[in-house]
């Protein structure tokens, strides 16, 4: 049985019955996925069947509640997402090589990435490769490891432990980014000498949005301190927000020591005495562990310099 599921597998299994297969996990009936895909109920039904004969098991389960895919059904949907994320990025690659680019990279990034570390590596990938056509996301980073394993992006840069990374991605860290305690300026306290966190708390502050695993931190910490965490905030999940209200308000807030360090360069904080580390994981590129491109390894090279520049200014 084993044999001859692999060989419907190899020789018999078409990108349409993955598509089937994904148009009835998505709507949970026959009638509403053929709906969908713009072919008759039969269709889809002789689809399946096709399917579930050819591999001698079944794909859907039924309940009142609809469809339900099987654990095997599950992983043909994952394939075909994979395959249609690859179709998409191909036909996206060749259109930039038929407008005159040598191929194009995809790269997916979180905040944590986004004032130094990205932009150094982008310039320097530009300057040796001018007809590479770079494209940079910044979804949510659930978002991001969905596109990654689709095939849709080639790279993502974040934050976040490897005990959480799916299995089939693979990981290399680039720095360290321990947390600073930042005010603004502008701010009539920033030119004290002497700092402490009760008379701190009581400011307006940058926060964090909340579910997310830097806002727990945040609480945490303040939670360390016997104190409630600041009443008087401003919460935005942006980097980039979060310098430019530092630019235009008295404001405190808590940010990576590399943010930090080109917030001060730009004169718009000053980085503050007290301990403020979270124990956010280190910034790293994940990428899938199949075989990579010639341009993937070379961006990871081209990471990998700019954050050692960067932990060294």
């Amino acid at each position: 049985m084993q044999e001859a599921m692999l060989d419907f597998v190899q020789r018999r299994l078409t990108l349409r019955h993955l598509r089937v297969l994904e148009a009835m996990h998505a709507t949970g009936k026959l009638s509403a996925a053929a709906d969908l895909l713009n072919v008759t109920q039969p269709a889809v039904s002789k689809t399946l069947s096709e399917l579930e004969k050819g591999l001698g098991q079944t794909l859907f389960a039924r309940s009142k509640r609809g469809l339900h895919a099987t654990v095997l059904g599950e992983r043909l949907i994952a394939l075909g997402r994979r395959l249609e994320g690859e179709l998409q990025r191909s036909s996206d690659e060749m259109r930039t090589i038929l407008n005159g680019a040598l191929g194009e990279l995809q790269i997916g990034a979180t905040n944590a990435a986004l004032p130094q570390v990205l932009p150094d590596a982008l310039a320097a990938m530009k300057k040796a490769h001018p007809l590479i056509t770079l494209t940079v996301r910044t979804h949510a980073l659930s978002d991001l490891i969905g596109e990654l394993r689709q095939g849709r992006l080639d790279l993502v840069l974040a934050r976040l432990p490897p005990h959480e990374m799916p299995a089939d991605l693979e990981g290399q860290m680039l720095m360290r980014q321990p947390e600073v305690l930042v005010i603004s300026t502008q701010h009539p306290l920033a030119q004290q000498r002497h700092w402490s966190w009760d008379a701190l708390q009581g400011e307006a502050w940058i926060g964090h949005l909340p579910g997310t695993r830097t806002r727990a931190l945040h609480d945490r910490l303040w939670a360390k301190l016997g104190l409630p965490p600041p009443a008087n905030q401003i919460v935005c999940g942006d980097a980039m927000l979060s310098l430019a209200l530092l630019r235009r308000m008295p404001l405190l807030a808590i940010l990576s020591r590399p943010l930090a360090r080109f917030a001060a360069q730009q004169g718009l904080v000053r980085i503050l005495p007290l301990e403020a580390d979270l124990g956010l994981a280190e910034l790293s590129v994940w990428h899938l562990r199949s075989p990579q491109s010639p341009w993937v390894a070379e961006f990871k090279r081209l990471l990998a310099s700019a954050a050692r520049e960067v932990e060294a200014a």
